[in-house]
């Protein structure tokens, strides 16, 4: 799994490439938070590239969402991918990460 950063004025947009799995979840969540104070106040997942993704790679997502909200930080997907919005729709989670762009 790799994360890359790109800031705009308003927006970091984190885009995630690879496998978000139990097997990368350790050094995914590294790279998530490494820095996170220098991030926006919102804050744009690019899930388009993950190339797997189970429960523990969900987790994070909402975990994320949960430690940057405790921040007042604002985190949405900006863009993903046929299986990850399968995933997210069989766990009934679409609406917690609401889609922009």
């Amino acid at each position: 799994m790799k994360i890359t950063r790109k800031k705009t004025k308003d927006t970091t947009t984190l885009s995630f490439e690879g496998d978000l799995t139990i097997y990368h979840v350790t050094e995914s969540k590294e790279e998530l938070f490494a820095d996170h104070e220098r991030l926006t106040d919102k804050i744009a997942f690019d899930l388009h590239s993950v190339s797997e993704i189970d429960t523990a790679g969900v987790q994070l997502l909402l975990f994320a969402k949960v430690f940057f909200a405790k921040l007042d930080k604002t985190v949405f997907i900006v863009k993903s991918n046929e299986m990850v919005d399968a995933v997210l729709t069989k766990l009934d989670l679409t609406s917690h990460f609401s889609l922009e762009s």
